[in-house]
């Protein structure tokens, strides 16, 4: 693994203090790379670009430099640069791209269809279940699911997806070299086998909340349309949507409950244009009309919950994606809760339940 050499005229390009990523795109229309590089390792240089920015600047900063050539070496770090034949095309065409993209793994193909699945970090059970079927569905149709390697529905988003052939992207909001969240340190290795981790933040980077928001504008830049799961009004993911809205992306949302309060950002949207959407054929045929679904995504969608007599059937009509305690079920069947509880644990036992502690039991997400 190594950078490009356009990666590492902008990794020499973005080592120095002084000017943005976003004044180095504006002198980009002026100058090339290149000459950019020239100026900047000369006196003169130095002072027109000083002049240029309003700032004093320095040279660049070797030991930066350095610190990321040598995680190339060690087959650690790789970078594509905005010059690149490599770079993604559709990310290149956002109004602020990324100049510098350091990456694990591979970037994904020109000709591949990308699709963000984003949503809550504290999302309720029904959100995490759609949003792995989903990234399943997307990805079993070899689209490679877009999202933010996040807590919550962007966990389940890459856990679908690392289901098919799509592979998938996470785009992460500080340094490759610092796992966030932790516990997600072994999600991001298995993406980097059919798929990418990404960054435009350098190493040593930390995870601070402004870089978040920001990252979410590349998130939907590589993408062809964005999937909000489950999300707040005042959320990251409303945020994806917005900038999706602004980069000319399709936008859809999965509805949900209206009392959930993770409902609430998904029924803006859809007040608001966005397509409402169930599963990937809902998504997918939207963008191609004319594609064709295979049977087994349009099976898996519509499946039924499995019908069973007696007690059974009524204890599995009441069990939802929500958990519901025993006590609850109890009630409104009128029977003793050790009963229901031997009932929950057969259909536990056979695949129908899941039993999800504390007397909290809900249906297993393929009868949904």
């Amino acid at each position: 693994m190594a950078f490009t050499p356009g990666a590492e005229i902008w990794l020499r390009l973005l080592s120095i203090r002084g000017v943005s990523a976003s004044d180095w795109l504006v002198l980009r229309k002026r100058y090339s790379a290149s000459r950019l590089l020239e100026m900047a390792e000369s006196g003169e240089g130095i002072r027109d670009l000083s002049r240029l920015t309003g700032t004093r600047i320095t040279g660049p900063d070797n030991k930066y430099i350095d610190r990321h050539l040598r995680a190339a070496s060690k087959n650690m770090l790789e970078a594509v640069s905005i010059e690149d034949d490599s770079y993604p095309v559709l990310l290149g065409e956002i109004p602020d791209p990324p100049v510098l993209l350091f990456y694990r793994g591979k970037l994904p193909e020109e000709e591949k269809l990308m699709i963000a699945v984003v949503g809550s970090r504290s999302a309720g059970r029904r959100g995490l279940v759609n949003a792995r079927r989903i990234g399943s569905e997307l990805s079993g149709r070899g689209v490679t699911v877009v999202s933010g390697l996040a807590r919550g529905i962007d966990t389940e988003a890459h856990l679908g997806a690392l289901e098919g052939s799509g592979g998938t992207v996470a785009v992460t909001g500080c340094g490759l070299d610092i796992p966030y969240p932790p516990e997600n340190s072994g999600l991001a290795i298995d993406i980097c086998r059919n798929g990418s981790v990404l960054s435009e933040y350098p190493l040593g980077t930390p995870p601070l909340k402004h870089h978040f928001p920001r990252r979410n504008r590349i998130l939907s830049g590589l993408s062809r349309g964005v999937v909000v799961v489950e999300a707040g009004i005042r959320s990251g993911a409303m945020i994806t949507a917005r900038w999706a809205a602004d980069q000319g992306r399709d936008v859809f949302a999965v509805p949900g409950p209206v009392e959930h309060r993770g409902s609430a950002g998904p029924h803006r949207l859809i007040k608001e244009g966005a397509t409402l959407v169930e599963n990937a054929e809902d998504i997918l045929g939207f963008i191609d009309p004319f594609s064709q679904i295979p049977e087994e995504i349009k099976i898996e969608s519509i499946r039924e919950k499995e019908t069973l007599d007696g007690l059974e059937g009524r204890v599995m009509d009441l069990l939802e994606l929500e958990p519901v305690h025993v006590d609850i079920i109890a009630g409104q069947l009128d029977i003793a809760a050790e009963e229901v509880m031997a009932i929950l644990l057969n259909l536990e036992i056979s695949g129908c339940c899941r039993s999800l502690g504390g007397g909290l039991f809900a249906i297993e997400s393929r009868y949904a």
